[in-house]
């Protein structure tokens, strides 16, 4: 991947990121900050091989968002500040990375024993997936470091749900995050995710997604 490529993420992460800022505070206030040189070097000793450079950038711009405000019962509220990508997907750090992705390693595992998928199939080379952000379902979304055609595309899979098939969200992150920007920015979906606002009872807010046929 070329300089202009990853120019060309910051181009739609920098859009995405302005569009936070101006639109939803909380939730650009709960990106953390970038991932340090060492956390991006631990991650792919660990993973074994080096991170697609999109996913790097995104990285080095932000190293996942704070845990959302659950509430104590005792008048804290909840506010899940930090959900935003679609269906509720929260930016994963370096270290949630790895320990998702061995999660992904034994999943697939399995599914090899079984002969369950082919190989050409996301879930047919789990181990080569890194995961980069994750709902409160059991769901994950990933990129796919499996070299060919599908290097580099973005996919959520409903791994908690045992749903493998995967559904495609793009070609790349900067397919993706522009994608989700276009959708923020009309009000309208991105697939079949549409952007919306949860308002605590404080008056904050932050987005939120649905899902509508």
């Amino acid at each position: 991947m070329t300089s202009m490529n990853t120019a060309l993420f910051d181009q739609a992460w920098d859009r995405f990121e302005s569009w936070l800022a101006d639109r939803s505070p909380a939730d650009h206030a709960a990106l953390q900050p970038p991932a340090t040189a060492a956390e991006i070097a631990g991650l792919e000793e660990q993973l074994g091989f080096a991170l697609h450079p999109e996913l790097r950038r995104l990285l080095e711009r932000r190293n996942g968002v704070v845990a959302p405000e659950t509430g104590d019962g005792a008048g804290q509220e909840f506010f899940p500040a930090g959900g935003i990508l679609p269906l509720g997907h929260r930016l994963s750090s370096t270290a949630e990375i790895a320990s998702v992705h061995k999660i992904l390693v034994v999943v697939g595992e399995d599914n090899a024993e079984a002969d369950a998928w082919d190989e050409e199939e996301p879930a047919g080379h789990l181990h080569l997936c890194v995961p980069f952000a994750l709902p409160n379902d059991g769901g994950v979304a990933f990129v796919d470091h499996r070299p060919g055609p599908t290097y580099g595309h973005v996919y959520e899979m409903g791994i908690g749900s045992g749903d493998l098939d995967g559904t495609l969200w793009g070609a790349g992150l900067a397919e993706f995050v522009g994608a989700v920007t276009d959708a923020l920015e009309a009000g309208a979906p991105f697939l079949y995710y549409w952007p919306d606002t949860f308002e605590a009872p404080s008056g904050r807010t932050c987005v939120t997604w649905e899902v509508r046929a």
